[in-house]
C-alpha cells in the first residue's frame, strides 16, 4: 500500500473562518451573473450542461488559475469544495442554471486531485421549501442551518462566535434573512448511492486503489477512509472542533482512531477481511466518540450535520 502524506493542521482562527464559510456562505459560480435555465429542460439535458461546463476544470490547476479557491476542509467520502469570488447568489424562487454550479468538488484519488462532483447552493429562509432543482424527483437536497451552526460556535468559542456573528448579521441576516443553505451534489463519477447523494463510498476505494465496484456499504467505506494518514483528521476534526470537546477528550478520540487506522494499514488480509475489519473499526470509533461526548457536545456536533430532505426548520 502506498504512503500517505499527513494533512497540515489548520490554525484555530483560520478554522473558524473556513468552517463558517462551509456552512453559511453562499456557493459561487463560474461567471459573474446567472442566466436562467430553459423551462421544461430534461434532467439529461441539465446534467449534460453541467458536465460540459465542468470539463474545463478537470485539472485543479486550471480551476485555481481561473480563480477558484477552496473553502472548508476535506470531508470523508465527499472531497473538498471550491468556490469562485464572483458568481450568482441563488435564492429561493430562482431557476438554477446547471451550467453554472456553485461549487467544484475535488477528491484525492491516487495522490492526485480529481474533479468528482459539482454542487448547487440555494439560500432559503426557515420555512421555505427546498428548490425544485433537477427535473424529476431523483435529486436529494440537504440543508445547512446557518443559525444553528453559529449558535454552536458561540457556546464554546465566544471570540470566534462574536467575529462570525458580526459577519453573519451583516452579510446574511440583514440582507434578506435567508439563513439556511439548501444544497445538492451532482456526481461526475459512479456513485452506488445515486448521482445526487451527499456522499460517495467509492472515493475510499479509489483512493486506496481498490475495486470501486465493491463500494456498497457506507460504514465499510468510512472505515477504509481512515487508512490514509489524513483519514482520522478528515473524519473527526470538524465535528470535534464544533462540539467544543476538551483538547484532552479530542486527543483521546483521535488516538483511538489512529490505532484503528494503524491496524487496518498493516494489511496482510484478504480484501473481504479488510472490508469487514474496516466496517467493525468504523462502528467502534463511532460508538467510542458518541459515548465520550456529553449530550451538549453531541448536540453542537449535530449542528454541522446536514438535515434530510424536507421543509427547513
Amino acid at each position: 500500500m502506498r504512503r500517505f502524506i499527513p494533512r497540515r493542521r489548520i490554525p484555530a482562527l483560520r478554522r473558524v473562518r473556513t468552517a463558517l464559510a462551509a456552512a453559511v456562505t453562499v456557493g459561487l459560480s463560474l461567471v459573474a451573473a446567472p442566466s436562467l435555465a430553459a423551462p421544461g429542460q430534461t434532467m439529461a439535458a441539465q446534467i449534460a450542461a453541467a458536465e460540459a461546463a465542468a470539463a474545463q476544470f478537470a485539472d485543479l490547476r486550471a480551476a485555481r488559475r481561473a480563480g477558484w479557491r477552496p473553502f472548508g476542509g476535506e470531508a470523508a467520502l465527499m472531497g473538498r469544495h471550491f468556490n469562485h469570488p464572483r458568481g450568482p447568489d441563488y435564492v429561493h424562487g430562482d431557476r438554477i442554471d446547471f451550467a453554472k454550479p456553485s461549487n467544484l468538488v475535488y477528491a484525492k484519488i491516487g495522490g492526485r486531485d480529481r474533479l468528482v462532483a459539482l454542487a448547487y447552493v440555494v439560500r432559503i429562509a426557515p420555512g421555505e421549501p427546498l428548490p425544485e432543482g433537477f427535473a424529476g424527483r431523483q435529486d436529494i437536497w440537504h440543508v445547512h442551518n446557518g443559525t444553528r451552526f453559529l449558535s454552536a460556535i458561540r457556546e464554546t468559542k465566544p471570540l470566534a462566535g462574536a467575529v462570525a456573528g458580526r459577519w453573519f448579521t451583516d452579510q446574511i441576516v440583514q440582507k434578506d434573512g435567508r439563513t439556511n443553505l439548501a444544497m445538492v451534489h451532482l456526481w461526475l463519477i459512479p456513485n452506488p448511492k445515486g448521482r445526487f447523494a451527499s456522499h460517495n463510498p467509492t472515493l475510499a476505494y479509489l483512493d486506496l486503489g481498490l475495486p470501486p465496484q465493491r463500494a456498497r456499504d457506507m460504514d465499510t467505506a468510512r472505515g477504509l477512509a481512515l487508512i490514509p494518514r489524513r483519514g482520522c483528521d478528515t473524519a473527526l476534526d470538524a465535528e470535534l472542533w464544533l462540539s467544543g470537546a476538551s483538547g484532552s477528550k479530542a486527543r483521546q478520540i483521535k488516538s483511538i482512531c489512529r490505532s484503528i487506522a494503524a491496524d487496518l494499514r498493516r494489511g496482510g488480509q484478504s480484501l473481504s477481511a479488510l472490508e469487514a475489519s474496516a466496517r467493525e473499526g468504523w462502528q467502534r470509533l463511532e460508538m467510542t466518540r458518541d459515548l465520550s461526548l456529553t449530550p451538549a457536545e453531541r448536540r453542537r456536533m449535530g449542528a454541522f450535520v446536514e438535515d434530510g430532505p424536507g421543509i427547513c426548520r
